[in-house]
């Protein structure tokens, strides 16, 4: 391929190009940029200033079930509590093998036969878990196991600090997952006893065993021929002062 230049003026420069056939085709030049010309203008756009970050403090979300049940003293020990046992809030600061003793307790040694398992969050896959590792531990034949699954939507409030102290906190309210899985067992009826605390089962204190009314105070006589002998106390007018 041939080349060849057509000078017909420096801002319209053209280029032909011959190829073996004899055809040609003419190519525009464009021409360098001058050193008068003016700087070519950065495109790029400017970086916007950093604003201002604020701290972010996720408050506490509404329980499902209450911490201690209306009819149980709130001051009183956890273990005394019969009442709501069965009602378990999961989340993941507490490993599975403790919620799998916990509600094998509840329904083996309290009686229980419903449990309300409620997770919300994060949290949702650790109650999968423990729902389906659950039934595995109990000495119940599968068909008399029922499972009822609830999801929901739950809205919690976030703080938002900013880092200027003269302005207000604000609030920001968003939307959380929630599952409650209900746990039955056959009927599901109770069969445990609320009518009074809980008592531990244990080994009795001895009773110390009591002497007869009737029986003299003094030592023990040793046979028919020891005699007892009795001290009588002065009068309190025969006691010097």
């Amino acid at each position: 391929m041939k080349r060849r230049l057509d000078s017909t003026s420096d801002s319209n420069k053209r280029i032909r190009l011959v190829d073996a056939q004899g055809r040609s085709r003419a190519v525009k030049v464009t021409p360098p940029p001058s050193s008068n010309a003016p700087a070519a203008v950065n495109s790029m756009p400017k970086a916007e200033p950093q604003l201002q970050r604020s701290r972010i403090n996720k408050l506490a979300p509404a329980r499902p079930f209450p911490t201690v049940p209306t009819s149980v003293s709130a001051t009183g020990p956890r273990s005394a509590h019969k009442e709501g046992k069965n009602l378990i809030c999961i989340t993941r600061k507490t490993p599975l093998a403790a919620y799998l003793r916990r509600c094998k307790n509840v329904i083996i040694n309290d009686g229980y036969k419903t449990l309300h398992l409620s997770a919300m969050g994060a949290a949702i896959p650790h109650l999968l878990q423990l729902s389906v590792a659950l039934p595995t531990i109990l000495p119940f034949a599968a068909d008399e196991i029922y499972t009822r699954i609830t999801t929901g939507t739950m809205e919690v409030q976030d703080e938002i600090i900013p880092d200027d102290e003269d302005e207000d906190i604000t609030y920001r309210t968003r939307g959380k997952s929630t599952l409650l899985i209900i746990f039955k067992i056959g009927d599901g009826e109770f069969e445990g006893d609320t009518s009074g605390p809980a008592k531990k089962t244990g080994a009795r204190p001895k009773q110390k065993a009591q002497k007869p009314s009737g029986a003299p105070i003094g030592p023990p006589t040793t046979g028919p021929s020891s005699s007892r002998v009795v001290v009588a106390e002065p009068d309190q007018d025969d006691m010097e002062v």
